[in-house]
């Protein structure tokens, strides 16, 4: 990544607040020029039914053969639970992580059983991984946020697993996305334009601010998505220009980026 050179594009980062602040200075180090507007934000569960559910799940954390954290935000929210319980992690777990990013956040917990999970950067590719293929009698905690995919649980459950979820967080389009959008003048730019999303719900938010503030035209900019699923869905959304990266993380988003940039 050294000679990347991405001058003459305008990148638009759809990532959380505080998500994107190393990627963008890696693209305005390498030229580009990049704006952060948010499609999607965070925030705790503070009901006293999560609440109650979360101190449930992380109690019984022993019962569970493998732990599986989704996100870097799973891993945030959990270590404060974690901690408050169990001051010594219990015997005998493997914990499983989603992505570089989220793996080394786990591991900034002491998970010394973090089994290495770097290149399953999406639920399809953690599902290859060999100590998951036979399950029987085995108990899963997924920590995640509340909602999304249901595709790992089912496959697991499949395989013989009894899974349980400990949710979190909950992900929110922001109030203010298509005035954000609407004022951002990344349409008056000069040069190519790009924009980024790392997931499907940021993508789903993103076409919804589209639409509200009247910008059918991005419509037409080239769009990079981290998977395949994500792609299919920005066709069907109207996307006309819509770019696959190997997957969701850093590394592959500059690299899909160095390729435009070509």
């Amino acid at each position: 990544m050294s000679t990347m050179n991405l001058t003459g594009l305008n990148v638009l980062l759809c990532r959380p607040e505080q998500a994107n602040t190393r990627l963008q200075d890696k693209i305005v180090a390498a030229g580009g020029r990049c704006l952060h507007i948010p499609c999607m934000e965070i925030a705790q569960l503070e009901e006293a039914a999560a609440i109650a559910a979360i101190k449930a799940g992380v109690m019984n954390l022993d019962q569970y053969a493998f732990v599986i954290f989704i996100s870097q935000n799973a891993v945030k929210y959990a270590e404060p639970w974690i901690d408050q319980y169990w001051p010594q992690l219990p015997m005998g777990q493997q914990y499983l992580a989603i992505g570089a990013a989220t793996a080394a956040a786990a591991r900034g917990m002491a998970f010394a059983e973090l089994s290495s999970a770097e290149g399953a950067m999406d639920s399809e590719a953690l599902l290859e991984l060999k100590q998951l293929q036979d399950l029987s009698d085995k108990k899963v905690l997924i920590f995640r946020g509340k909602g999304g995919r249901e595709q790992l649980a089912q496959t697991l459950s499949q395989r013989g697993a009894k899974v349980d979820y400990c949710e979190l967080y909950r992900r929110i389009r922001p109030a203010t996305l298509s005035a954000a959008l609407a004022g951002s003048q990344f349409s008056d730019l000069p040069g190519r334009k790009v924009i980024l999303v790392h997931s499907g719900e940021s993508l789903e938010n993103l076409h919804h601010g589209i639409e509200e503030a009247g910008l059918g035209a991005w419509l037409s900019y080239r769009l990079i998505c981290p998977s395949l699923r994500v792609a299919e869905m920005a066709k069907s959304l109207g996307f006309k220009q819509v770019l696959v990266a190997s997957n969701a993380g850093e590394p592959a988003m500059l690299e899909a980026l160095t390729r435009l940039a070509s």
